[in-house]
């Protein structure tokens, strides 16, 4: 007879949400509200997209039927990242330590992954639905929802003696501040903080990703970790420097030279383009790297192509018009801590398909 698991606070959110939620233990016992996404092929996500299943569900060339995604930014508790409700994100953390606080808790779970990030994304805006968020100081910047707020957890100096908010509670704000504008749905996905993205990076330009979702097995993404691939106009993954690899350009192109270093930010990620003569692969669209036409992106793009370069997504507390689920900066060294950078944890039960 199969076993089934009655811990009360599991079966409660599972019962009340339909399963639109669940509770996962971590090694130390402590639950962690989690969103599932089942299995989705690129074709349901994005227009064009072939039948294969989205790499987000894919490790080891092994197809895994659904991941999970923290409800909520995360907090750290003795080292382990949490997603709770109520809480002030955890934030001054930079990219190896978000890495950890997520790996500490036990195999299969991982830093949200840039493959994780890309099916949510698709799933919004093939929805028509785009939540709004914590997007100017503790409130909503989108015209006539400046009265949606949440509750302040922390402030800063306005510049003329006052206090303003930045960061809020996780989960505190109404329902439109979830991914799917419920709140079965992920919280906090635009605003409040950004969020450290794991298995993708560029290097001087280049765009370097894991194979499939590496992440979730918790593969080294350490610097000089031999996980990182670099990708071919064919589609082709192939070592880091290799000869015509996809780079990003600082004027926001994707072509198979950098060009001018440097710094660059465009108000909307739509705006990247290919560069003439370059293909673009089906895996940049499917990791939500290279716009989709017809998508009516919301969210900036920033990069520096100078040197390691890792993600943050979803943009911060004052970002304004520059948020939304397509913000995504590239300008970030993996020593980067402030209060404007926080993290989701995600987890992968590790068993195949049958």
């Amino acid at each position: 007879m199969k076993s089934y698991n009655f811990d009360s606070l599991k079966f409660a959110t599972e019962g009340l949400t339909g399963f639109g939620c669940t509770v996962i233990q971590d090694d130390a016992n402590l639950p962690s509200f989690m969103i599932p996404f089942s299995k989705r092929t690129n074709a349901q996500l994005f227009d064009g997209g072939s039948e294969k299943t989205h790499s987000a569900f894919i490790v080891d060339d092994v197809e895994y039927k659904r991941f999970f995604v923290s409800k909520f930014i995360n907090c750290i508790i003795d080292g382990r990242a949490y997603s709770w409700p109520g809480m002030d994100p955890a934030v001054n953390v930079n990219y190896d330590q978000a890495l950890q606080a997520c790996n500490a808790k036990g195999n299969g779970f991982h830093l949200l992954s840039m493959p994780e990030r890309a099916v949510i994304d698709h799933l919004i805006y093939r929805s028509g639905f785009i939540p709004r968020g914590n997007t100017n100081y503790g409130k909503s910047h989108v015209s006539g929802y400046s009265y949606e707020s949440g509750e302040q957890t922390a402030d800063e100096s306005d510049g003329s003696g006052g206090r303003r908010t930045t960061r809020t509670a996780t989960g505190s704000g109404p329902a439109t501040w979830f991914h799917d504008g419920t709140r079965d749905g992920i919280a906090d996905w635009v605003g409040n903080v950004w969020k450290w993205i794991s298995g993708a990076r560029i290097v001087d330009g280049e765009i370097q990703i894991f194979f499939g979702n590496a992440a979730a097995k918790q593969a080294n993404a350490g610097a000089t970790s031999t996980h990182w691939k670099a990708i071919m106009p064919s589609g082709a993954l192939v070592e880091p420097g290799t000869v015509g690899t996809l780079k990003y350009t600082k004027d926001f192109k994707i072509a198979t030279a950098t060009g001018e270093k440097g710094s660059a930010y465009t108000a909307n990620f739509g705006k990247i383009t290919a560069n003439s003569g370059v293909t673009i692969p089906e895996i940049l669209y499917e990791l939500h790297l290279m716009p989709k036409t017809g998508v009516t992106h919301q969210g900036a793009f920033w990069i520096n192509n100078e040197g390691e370069r890792l993600p943050v997504v979803g943009a911060h507390w004052y970002d304004t018009s520059n948020s939304g689920p397509s913000a995504l900066s590239f300008d970030h060294p993996r020593t980067s801590a402030d209060a404007s950078i926080g993290l989701f944890s995600a987890f992968m039960e590790l068993q195949s398909v049958s």
